[in-house]
């Protein structure tokens, strides 16, 4: 069954087109890519299928409800979360914090309560600190598990600027899951990795896919990266799908290979 579904998505920006009629089907379980050239429109449609942009044409299908047009705060909440390609974390706060904050999106504690609390502490002492304080506990021992399974638990009072690149990943990641997501997005994760962070880092996305029972899509110009996870793969050129398949389809496919593998010089 399909989780996400667009539908001739298209983004102007002025005279450009940036990308141009993408239909793509995210089946639920899979790992999904999206790959091509520099420019080619990936990141604009992560964009818009995350509520950053919307589609100038077209519509966004996310468990069979439109989310076209929809903020990303409303979609996160629908069940869709996404990393950067450049790494967003609170860098001088610690891992645990960091995990902490994206919990905070499905705190049911609400603003008034809080302005109301702040105002006249005695009504929060009262009314809302003890589902508040429930609430926290059950937060912290969320996080608690989430960087246990993403293999951080033993860094969680390190500053998260302190953290190796790919361990830096690592917690974006596990921030996104936070967020209690069915669809992770990854914007080009294994970017600045070395070979062995790389190596980790593939099996990694398997591992977060089978234990939280993710489906997920994702850009990434590693090309080793995306031939060995990925279910299927969709190739971009100047904002158009030129071609989907499956790792052996698109390895074989002239037009991919002429638009993003390069060519032999005797071809």
């Amino acid at each position: 069954m399909a989780i996400l579904k667009t539908d001739a998505i298209t983004m102007k920006f002025g005279g450009l087109t940036a990308v141009n009629e993408f239909n793509l089907n995210v089946e639920q379980g899979e790992i999904v890519a999206v790959i091509g050239p520099n420019g080619a429109g990936k990141t604009t449609a992560f964009n818009m299928i995350t509520g950053v942009y919307r589609p100038t044409e077209g519509h966004i299908y996310f468990d069979d409800k439109k989310i076209t047009g929809l903020k990303p705060h409303t979609i996160t909440k629908y069940g869709m979360a996404r990393t950067f390609q450049n790494i967003r974390l609170f860098k001088e706060l610690s891992v645990l914090e960091n995990v902490v904050i994206a919990n905070h999106l499905h705190l049911k504690t609400n603003l008034i309560q809080a302005i109301l609390g702040n105002t006249y502490p005695d009504i929060l002492d009262v009314l809302w600190m003890p589902k508040y304080k429930r609430e926290e506990k059950k937060i912290l021992e969320k996080s608690h598990m989430l960087l246990e399974k993403v293999g951080l638990i033993d860094l969680k009072d390190e500053k998260a600027n302190s953290l190796p690149y790919g361990l830096q990943r690592k917690l974006e990641i596990a921030r996104a899951l936070a967020t209690n997501p069915r669809l992770l997005l990854l914007d080009e994760p294994a970017a600045g990795m070395n070979p062995k962070e790389t190596n980790d880092l593939t099996n990694f996305i398997r591992q977060i896919r089978d234990d939280f029972n993710l489906t997920i899509l994702l850009i990434e110009h590693h090309m080793q990266v995306v031939m060995d996870i990925s279910d299927r793969i969709y190739v971009l050129d100047y904002g158009i799908n030129i071609a989907e398949g499956n790792p052996y389809e698109i390895q074989n496919n002239d037009r991919v290979i002429q638009a993003y593998l390069g060519v032999a010089e005797d071809a």
